[in-house]
């Protein structure tokens, strides 16, 4: 009997670290896909000349679909399960990639770049909704895991496919190597974890389901959701405008600008791997180290002229942030075992990319009575506010 059961759980073991495997590719290559057609799509755009106003319609349309079908996506995965949702998000893409090049104007690419965000939505929250309910089995240490392979797949990979391959084949062979991609990615799902995905208890959920203010009522949910805008709204301002600082403020080369960028976005990936531990054992103290090293790395990037220095709060701020992210996401799983895990991913789905938009516009808005160097303050008070503990009452992981 003992034989049986420790063979047992070695299956089991097994099993689950197959699926984080699994769940961790898929998640690299999504972030691929992504990064990957943004960044053709941005070339092909200044390769017809789009100039001010033109590349940020485009920017603005790469990120609409989230925006729009963020809690759609959640009611689908209730109805339909995460592994159809994924699918026909993936086939969507993958189609919308094969036409754009085949119109070659500039209102189709802004139709066509607009069409294809709508489908990282449902992508997004269905592989999220999976995450999250997977992730008491899998560790909440390895929360960190998850993100960490889609910010590498989207942020290093695709952007470095991309500009490799576009100068080479041009628009159309580019495009279409993103339809690949795309189509990898259904079949690495159905290889991989989508066979197991969980639907069952989603949609014992659909009746309960709540509208988007409804589900904002809940402290947790505002919480988290507020937490997620921040994160990535920082590290969106500063993957942008930490290149125009460097470039066009303190006249440093181009090389050091890219480097700026590369640097923040590895200690953020390397925090993400191996911060986990730390953080599900001592949360308290690790949201509090996290918040206080992303203030003092946004004190740091405001007031500093020195590359050295540059660099060194760069990589503060990139270890506060995944610390902060590692948290937040273990919150999210908190936050889907009340009201269900494809709730919570559209809350997630929302938060994230808005974010994202907002640090992306921010800096431009701003320009003409703020430089974008001590403008990182600006983000001081938000994130000193966030680690602040709230006395009198029961916290999760993250608060």
């Amino acid at each position: 009997m003992a034989s049986q059961a420790t063979g047992s759980n070695a299956s089991s073991m097994s099993t689950t670290r197959g699926f984080l495997h699994g769940l961790v590719g898929l998640s690299l290559l999504m972030g691929l896909s992504i990064g990957y057609s943004r960044v053709i799509t941005t070339l092909y755009a200044v390769k017809m000349d789009a100039q001010g106003w033109m590349l940020a319609a485009v920017a603005v349309s790469q990120s609409i679909g989230m925006l729009v079908l963020a809690t759609s996506a959640g009611r689908w995965v209730d109805v339909h399960g995460a592994r159809a949702v994924f699918i026909v998000g993936s086939a969507w893409g993958m189609g919308i990639c094969l036409l754009i090049p085949l119109v070659p104007t500039f209102p189709a690419l802004l139709l066509f770049t607009a069409a294809a965000s709508l489908a990282m939505p449902p992508r997004f929250v269905s592989i999220n909704t999976i995450f999250l309910s997977r992730l008491q089995e899998l560790g909440k240490q390895r929360a960190g895991w998850f993100r960490a392979a889609h910010v590498i797949g989207m942020t290093f990979l695709g952007a470095v496919l991309a500009t490799t391959l576009f100068p080479l084949y041009g628009p159309v062979l580019s495009f279409w190597g993103a339809a690949a991609i795309f189509g990898l990615n259904i079949l690495v799902f159905l290889l991989g974890i989508g066979r197991n995905a969980p639907a069952q208890r989603e949609r014992r959920q659909i009746s309960k389901r709540s509208s988007l203010p409804q589900l904002f009522k809940s402290t947790l949910a505002r919480q988290v959701a507020i937490r997620e805008f921040s994160i990535q709204s920082l590290n969106a301002y500063f993957a942008f405008y930490i290149v125009i600082i460097a470039l066009r403020y303190l006249h440093l080369p181009a090389r050091t600008a890219g480097f700026l960028v590369a640097t923040q976005g590895l200690a953020f990936v390397f925090t993400l791997v191996i911060g986990g531990k730390v953080a599900i054992v001592h949360p308290r103290t690790s949201r509090t180290l996290g918040g206080l090293m992303v203030v003092g790395a946004l004190v740091g990037l405001a007031t500093s002229h020195v590359t050295t220095e540059m660099y060194l709060y760069a990589s503060l701020l990139g270890c506060g942030l995944g610390l902060l992210q590692i948290i937040n996401l273990t919150d999210f799983a908190v936050l889907g075992e009340t009201i269900g895990f494809s709730q919570a991913a559209s809350i997630n789905a929302l938060a994230g990319p808005s974010g994202g938009v907002f640090g992306g516009l921010l800096g431009g808005l701003m320009e003409h009575w703020i430089a974008p160097q001590p403008l990182f303050l600006a983000f001081v008070p938000l994130f000193a506010f966030l680690v602040l503990p709230k006395p009198g009452k029961q916290t999760t992981l993250g608060t």
